[in-house]
């Protein structure tokens, strides 16, 4: 008599575990480092634990074989960013008009470290806008 293996829910098992490790390498030890250096006062020690948890995220991420995301986790990306992105936006807008008109009709000054977080998200706008043409002109 031959045995039929059916490898459906073991598959689903084991891209659930590694999803699973892939989330929680990074955020345990982000957790963990933040613990070690604000509690504990180990800065370089937290270091070290912080990138712990990132080579186990890349080590889960490259290492295993078994496809961790379909089609309906990639849809699901793709609404998550588009929505975030369009919530962002106007934020950017009114935060970097209200940064560049309040010191000139009031006294009230917008905080040096304004400045690079308003550029950060100028620079992550400019990123979307050039890998979506990019993608957008091969096809």
């Amino acid at each position: 008599m031959t045995q039929t293996h059916t490898a459906g829910p073991k598959r689903l098992e084991k891209a659930r575990r590694y999803r699973q490790l892939l989330v929680g390498f990074p955020v345990g030890g982000a957790v963990i480092a933040i613990f070690l250096r604000e509690i504990l006062g180990y800065p370089l020690v937290s270091e070290a634990v912080y990138w712990v948890g990132i080579v186990g995220f890349l080590a889960v991420w490259v290492g295993t074989s078994v496809t961790l995301f379909d089609e309906r986790d990639q849809a699901l990306e793709r609404r998550a960013s588009k929505l975030t992105l369009t919530i962002f936006a106007p934020v950017l807008v009114v935060a970097a008009s209200l940064a560049r008109v309040l010191p000139k009709v009031s006294d009230v000054t917008m905080p040096e470290a304004i400045w690079p977080a308003l550029y950060a998200f100028v620079a992550l706008y400019a990123v979307f806008a050039v890998v979506y043409l990019t993608l957008r002109s091969r096809t």
